[in-house]
């Protein structure tokens, strides 16, 4: 890419003075935010690491490596040790790549390569977004989540808001854990982009878009505004442009498009790509997600997936977060246990005497762990080490 392929250069070009950023302290414009890009040049084919901590620095980097043809990788600074996710690194990497650490569902995460067209494409062909508008960077960008905010953004000379507490927000990108834990209250709020975790429930006063999306595709590959929520699944929608999905026989979700990601390092990607998703066609409103693959487990012949559960357990008052995980048992080979973070004093009496009316006897948990706070890979709570600790 060269620079009048750059968005944040054609903006700067043609919109100069339009706020790009907005901080407590601070306010650029994209004329200035594009002065603090020209300042890195870099060869192409070199790959940059960052730990993105300041998005005023990342921001500018990123676009600068992109003009430059350089790959960027960055890396999630919360990790208990970021130098070994560093050190996993290649010394070159495909040019104009961005190296995404995935969130790992299963065994080590893997590192996904995309390029700077697929970030766009997917950014370009999402959500609607005019210049007068403020999305919250409420997402890590060590995530395509919160890179997907400043993309869209740019491409649409709409601002980039660092500071929680502006009034005039009027797009949010939360995962369901944000969401429980503060109900956004911005007068001017038009569009809350949640995804990322199973949904339980949609508040019907707030704008809400639930979402389905993956590292793999660059963010979100379904979009619907207060989707219903259908029995056993927790969101709907059908594919956005450039993209395209279909079930296996097993009900596994492959999806490929223009969004679609080169494939993982050392490991190219042609063709459909298996998500490990589980989902089931509904005739009139599209793929309903149903759960992960490899979370689903047996107890007694009957498959379990975990999410139907889960999105019981949080329409119980004073439940914040909560994850089945399965438990060996000699009769049954299995069976749910419930993790729970909770603002109140929450029993297994009190769950069974909820779940009784929405699900089989199998599927009601047969012991209950609290919990204060749970481990997280990245945004997702890590459910491989609640299983094994």
């Amino acid at each position: 890419m060269f620079n009048h392929d750059c968005p944040l250069k054609r903006a700067a070009q043609e919109d100069p003075g339009a706020l790009a950023i907005v901080d407590k302290e601070t306010c650029l414009t994209y004329k200035q935010l594009d002065a603090l890009c020209d300042q890195y040049t870099f060869e192409t084919g070199r790959l940059i690491h960052i730990l993105p901590r300041n998005p005023i620095e990342f921001i500018p980097l990123f676009f600068a490596c992109m003009r430059s043809g350089a790959s960027l990788c960055p890396i999630n600074f919360r990790l208990p040790s970021p130098q070994a996710a560093i050190d996993r690194l290649p010394q070159t990497a495909p040019p104009q790549s961005v190296l995404f650490f995935t969130s790992g569902s299963t065994g080590v995460p893997k590192i996904a390569l995309l390029s700077y067209r697929s970030l766009l494409t997917n950014a370009q062909f999402s959500i609607p977004l005019d210049p007068t508008d403020l999305w919250l960077l409420s997402l890590p960008l060590y995530h395509v989540g919160g890179l997907g905010i400043v993309l869209r953004c740019i491409l649409a000379r709409a601002t980039i808001v660092l500071d929680k507490n502006r009034p005039n927000i009027t797009h949010l990108s939360f995962v369901p854990t944000q969401l429980y834990r503060e109900t956004p209250i911005y007068k001017n709020l038009k569009c809350i982009l949640l995804g990322g975790a199973p949904i339980s429930s949609i508040p019907s006063h707030l704008p809400i878009y639930a979402t389905y999306g993956l590292t793999e595709m660059g963010s979100m590959v379904l979009a619907r505004k207060h989707p219903p929520l259908i029995e056993g699944s927790f969101h709907l929608g059908k594919a956005l442009p450039k993209r395209e999905i279909r079930l296996g026989s097993d009900g596994e979700i492959f999806v490929r498009g223009e969004t679609l990601f080169d494939g993982y390092l050392n490991q190219m990607q042609e063709g459909w790509f298996a998500t490990g998703d589980i989902g089931r066609e509904h005739p009139t409103e599209g793929i309903a997600i149903v759960g992960r693959k490899d979370w689903q487990f047996i107890s007694g012949g009957e498959n379990i997936q975990p999410e139907e559960i889960e999105k019981y357990l949080h329409q119980i008052p004073g439940i914040l977060e909560a994850v089945i995980i399965p438990k060996k048992d000699p009769e049954f080979g299995m069976r749910p246990v419930a993790v729970i973070r909770a603002n109140k004093k929450i029993t297994l009496e009190i769950i069974r005497e909820y779940l009784i009316d929405f699900l089989p006897k199998y599927k009601i948990p047969v012991d209950l762990s609290l919990i204060d706070e749970f481990p997280k890979n990245g945004i997702k709570i890590d459910r491989q080490i609640l299983i094994h600790q």
